[in-house]
């Protein structure tokens, strides 16, 4: 699947996602509630509207890729510490 995502770039990488592609649906990031990076991949926990809509995303380094998981938790269910 191609997954569409709208990013800020910085110097080298994606730093800040702004919008997604899912389902034939267009969601707006309206926070990113916590972001990490592993050895291939950066990792981005976002809120999105409609709904309040919570998603993982994941840029793939290497292949310049984007990957979309939808969090089975909506953002008024999830604690954040």
């Amino acid at each position: 699947m191609n997954a569409k995502v709208k990013a800020y770039a910085g110097s080298s990488h994606p730093e800040t996602p702004r919008s997604l592609s899912w389902e034939g649906q267009t969601y707006l990031v309206q926070a990113t509630l916590e972001r990490w990076r592993e050895p291939y991949r950066l990792g981005f926990l976002v809120r999105c509207t409609p709904g309040e809509t919570l998603f993982e995303l994941y840029y793939l380094i290497e292949e310049d890729q984007w990957q979309i998981r939808p969090n089975s938790k909506s953002a008024s269910q999830r604690v954040y510490h």
